[in-house]
């Protein structure tokens, strides 16, 4: 495949680099839809989320992020058509006409938008070509799964200017039953859709002008997992099906997003270009949580959300392709107006379970950088690549939280304030406790920051390569603004991660198999780590931490209809030292954790992935079987869940509640596999499929957090078993 990721087209196979990239059509065919589907094809890929595939999280190579604030900043960070999606919420697009996804492993700190510390998912939509192509499709299965979706493009005048459409519309009822509002919950209805023009007045220039538009909503199931006798919490609520929960406030999450994007490139008759790339992207976050997954009459719930407004633009200069030495390089800058706010009705920090809790908060980012890239061709099989970028990135917060009485009729009114203990307008600083004065963190904060990457390739042959490749990246520092108390409200510092990686990529006998090997070492300093505490999240800065791994994929197509791929992902990814980790106050007494040692949350040691397709030829076309496999060994939700603490509190001491705990807080290993089968016309203009999705319905958890106060913990329950068909007709 020819992929993108240092801005200039280039075999994979020729990348030096760990690098996976799949067509839309192989999207299409392993049912991945949307963020968290994606991750079931990559190995070393994880996507996690507590608001469904509206505000997803990724993790490569163990490394991520547990913040689901609207706040957050990722760790992987995610682009469409080389636009970097700044927030997290804005990184839950559907996949749909799609011509292929990269994922880049490793830091990405030199051609990539902004800094990140683990890596690029990059999608490239399709674009407008001078012919008339178009598909429409249709997809329904059980729990009322209804989908239609569609593209047509094509020139409006040849050779000068084309245009593309596409739109998607998906719903699905839900696999879970909510027994308190009578209903199927799990559920999820979007649409998305998207134009793009691309002009060519002269043939060296060419202008590609974007728009889209969409709309997510998910109904999140949450599960009850009781820590007092029976299974049962506080308040005396004790779940007795996994398929029928009883929440009794809102779970449902929903994103809008719109964008605007113009790609302009000129080609100068010496072989350079000069390409700009401006981009507005708007988005609304807003989710719903019954944080003690119950019927309970005291009712513990929230709504979190924000809306973020982005502005980014780049400019890049890239010398012809055919020289023995290569350039690129440019200028970039992006501005995020972030408005952040929550409500806990009965949250208060004076009056916990009786009265709410409630922030605001707006962070205003600017990121400007300069980059450069140069490749030398050293000798005629040894290639040096070498790139740098300087970072300099503002970030300012302004804001207020306040205590407010809640009222039973509306219990998300926050304007009878009770008290407010932030207000950085006025400069009010006030641990609710005490009612004492407290000092606050800088409002103001300029992060500069440098990054740089080298690889060595050399061609051993044709169609095999071996590459060492270094890089050094950073995610910037930020402000927590999801807070319960005046000391939540605190800025935390970058982190910066430095990889050292070799590999070899090696395409074999006479091009029907690829085989690609990478081992890596990760070394990461001043890591950014959320704990999830009883209300709220707290991100700080662990002292350090290591990652080493290796990933050994291929895809082989050993008679001209069969066709398989796999991937093997190892990694052992784990804090050095972190002796003094926050924990929720009654799993250690409120003493810190000692962290030295344990394996990351969400960093499995194992994944694997296995694909095996057969076509059937027949006279009237031929029919397709294809089945993929995913195997995950064991991991954690949180940092602190598989701890021995040293002080519980009385409720969890015994070892069967511990133990309850950290099974709990954990996914336990687990194989997922789907089936297809197709069949194709012979012009291969025609699809009819049916599709079953984890054959064996196995049950897997996304997230959990404790609502210890209320002696219960609540999780997020992933897809069971599910089947459909649909059908596709192409111009």
């Amino acid at each position: 495949m020819i992929v993108r990721s240092n801005r200039r087209t280039q075999q994979a196979v020729n990348t030096p680099a760990s690098v996976v990239a799949l067509t839309g059509k192989t999207l299409q065919t392993t049912g991945v839809r949307d963020a968290l589907s994606l991750a079931r094809d990559i190995p070393g890929l994880m996507a996690e989320s507590t608001s469904g595939s509206t505000n997803p999280r990724y993790r490569l190579r163990g490394i991520g992020t547990n913040d689901f604030s609207a706040n957050m900043t990722t760790a992987v960070g995610v682009s469409e058509d080389e636009v970097f999606l700044d927030s997290g919420a804005s990184q839950g697009t559907p996949i749909y006409d799609l011509d292929h996804v990269e994922i880049f492993r490793g830091p990405q700190g030199t051609l990539q938008g902004k800094n990140t510390t683990a890596g690029m998912v990059s999608y490239y939509t399709k674009k407008p070509t001078n012919t008339l192509d178009g598909y429409v499709r249709g997809t329904a299965g059980n729990y009322g799964l209804w989908g239609e979706e569609g593209a047509i493009g094509g020139p409006i005048i040849k050779d000068k200017l084309m245009a593309r459409f596409a739109i998607v519309n998906r719903r699905m009822d839900g696999q879970y039953y909510n027994g308190t509002h009578k209903n199927p919950t799990g559920g999820y209805q979007y649409y998305d859709m998207r134009g793009q023009i691309l002009a060519k007045p002269v043939d060296n220039f060419s202008i590609l002008v974007k728009a889209h538009l969409g709309r997510n909503r998910t109904e999140v199931p949450i599960d009850h997992v009781g820590l007092l006798e029976g299974g049962a919490d506080a308040q005396g609520y004790a779940q007795t099906s996994r398929r029928n929960i009883q929440n009794n406030g809102r779970t449902d999450a929903t994103t809008r997003r719109a964008g605007l994007s113009v790609n302009a490139r000129y080609e100068f008759e010496n072989g350079w270009s000069l390409s700009n790339i401006f981009a507005l992207e708007w988005n609304h976050f807003n989710v719903f949580s019954d944080d003690d997954a119950s019927p309970a009459a005291v009712d513990y719930q929230e709504n979190i959300g924000g809306v973020a407004r982005v502005l980014s633009n780049e400019i890049r200069v890239a010398s012809p392709q055919n020289r023995k030495i290569r350039y690129i390089g440019g200028v970039y800058y992006l501005r995020n107006m972030m408005q952040s706010s929550s409500q806990q009705p009965l949250y208060s920090p004076t009056d916990f379970g009786v009265n709410g809790n409630a922030s605001s908060f707006n962070i205003n980012t600017q990121d400007a950088a300069v980059f450069s890239a140069l490749s030398f061709d050293l000798t005629r099989r040894l290639t040096l690549d070498i790139g740098g970028r300087f970072t300099s990135e503002n970030r300012s917060a302004n804001g207020e939280a306040w205590a407010y009485n809640t009222l039973a009729a509306d219990p998300y009114y926050t304007g009878n304030r009770a008290l407010t203990y932030i207000n950085t307008n006025t400069g009010t600083f006030i641990d609710p406790a005490t009612g004492q004065s407290l000092s606050g963190p800088p409002l103001k904060k300029t992060f500069n920051r440098d990054s740089e990457d080298a690889s060595l390739k050399y061609r051993f042959s044709h169609g095999i390569i071996g590459y060492l490749r270094y890089a050094r990246g950073f995610r910037t520092g930020n402000y927590n603004t999801y807070v319960a108390t005046a000391s939540d409200f605190s800025l935390y510092n970058p982190e910066v991660l430095t990889d050292y990686e070799g590999g070899v990529k090696a395409r074999l006998w006479h091009g029907k198999a690829q085989l690609n090997l990478s081992g890596f070492h990760y070394d990461y300093n001043n890591m950014q780590v959320t704990i999830l505490q009883n209300t709220g999240t707290h991100t700080t800065n662990a002292a350090r931490a290591v990652s080493n791994g290796f990933e050994f994929e291929g895809q082989v197509r050993p008679l001209e209809n069969v066709f398989t791929s796999f991937g093997v992902s190892y990694q052992d990814a784990h804090y050095t030292s972190f002796r003094n980790a926050s924990a929720p106050t009654p799993f250690n007494g409120g003493n810190p954790v000692d962290l030295s040692g344990q394996p990351l949350e969400r960093a499995p040691h194992i994944t694997t992935n296995f694909l095996l397709s057969y076509k059937i030829p027949v006279s009237f076309g031929d029919f397709t079987i294809q089945t993929d496999w995913r195997y995950t060994s064991r991991y954690r939700f949180q940092a602190w869940s598989d701890v021995h603490p040293s002080t519980p509190a009385p409720f969890l001491s015994s070892p069967q509640t511990q133990a309850l705990v950290r099974n709990a807080f954990s996914q336990k290993p687990v194989i997922t596999g789907n089936v297809r089968l197709a069949w194709h016309s012979v012009d291969e203009k025609t699809e009819v499929a049916v599709w079953l999705h984890n054959i064996t319905n196995q049950m897997t958890y996304t997230n959990a957090f404790g609502e210890f106060f209320n002696r219960n913990i609540s999780r997020y329950p992933g897809d069971l078993r599910s089947f459909g068909f649909e059908v596709m007709r192409s111009l």
